[in-house]
């Protein structure tokens, strides 16, 4: 995806050329808007570029993890970009309503034409890599700029046909609408993933009742369930068995890292075993609560 990614990167910078040279020949709003638009995608691809080859490094002393949340920090930061570009185009598009410009709406639909065909180029090269959390924020961003770029032509039409100037500051706010709920997914998903939130697809309780169901398993309790990327997932968790051989213990050990990888796609874990000598029906209990054994 890389190299998808690079080429990626070139056509977009080449088409934010074409948008700002035409958007200022045509007095268009919204093509400079979407020309913004385009141009916040190169540091977002350039960023998810860094990142992609940022994860391939393995782990070493001072990042014991690894780079996997590099990808998830540059969709954060990308997310961020929009959102300032967003503020930009809505303070456009207001001063363009109080003041209305002359549109050449004849280059503004050849350029728009071309626009959808660039940035669905670029979508169709980021498909692959959809499941990942940084590069699906690039076939977003570039997937809202096709769409962007279908709406300046159809705008473009309507202006030709009426004269109605007015419908290019409309475009460019439905444009700065675009990308703020865009960028507004992507930011709940990373902070949520950068705060070591439990992954939105998994419920703690049912992971733990899960558990309990591997014979030897009595009780399981301080567990934790976070994201190291979008769909890397980390488990921790204290799980009490009765006393047992060394031998016994290594068994459920990997009986339970087969149910957590194969049901629920858990793949980095630490469990810590504790012990009792007589055996007791099996218990749940939630992170930050601590059972009472003294009795």
């Amino acid at each position: 995806m890389g190299r998808a990614l690079g080429w990626g990167l070139g056509l977009n910078l080449a088409f934010v050329v074409v948008e700002f040279i035409s958007g200022a020949l045509a007095h268009s709003l919204a093509l400079i808007s979407d020309g913004v638009h385009n141009l916040s995608d190169v540091p977002a691809m350039s960023l998810s570029l860094i990142a992609l080859l940022a994860q391939r490094r393995p782990a070493d002393p001072q990042r014991t993890y690894g780079y996997q949340r590099s990808g998830v920090l540059a969709a954060f930061v990308n997310a961020l970009i929009l959102v300032a570009v967003a503020g930009y185009i809505f303070y456009e598009a207001y001063r363009r309503f109080r003041n209305p410009v002359p549109v050449d709406a004849g280059l503004m639909l050849w350029v728009s034409l071309a626009g959808v065909g660039v940035n669905a180029l670029i979508a169709l090269l980021m498909w692959g890599g959809r499941s990942d959390l940084n590069l699906r924020t690039v076939l977003i961003h570039n997937a809202g700029d096709a769409a962007s770029s279908a709406g300046i032509l159809l705008g473009a039409l309507a202006i030709a046909r009426t004269g109605w100037t007015l419908v290019d500051p409309l475009l460019g706010f439905a444009i700065g609408l675009a990308v703020l709920w865009s960028s507004g997914g992507v930011i709940r998903e990373t902070t949520h993933i950068l705060l070591e939130g439990t992954p939105r697809e998994l419920k703690v309780e049912e992971v733990a009742r899960a558990m309990l169901k591997v014979s030897g398993v009595a009780e399981v309790h301080d567990i934790h369930i976070w994201s190291l990327a979008a769909h890397l997932h980390a488990l921790s968790c204290h799980v009490r068995i009765r006393e047992m051989s060394t031998r016994e213990s290594e068994k459920i050990l990997t009986q339970l890292n087969a149910l957590l990888a194969r049901d629920f796609h858990i793949s980095h874990t630490t469990i810590q075993f504790e012990s009792r000598a007589e055996p007791e029906t099996a218990h749940y209990f939630p992170a930050g609560t601590r059972p009472d054994h003294s009795s």
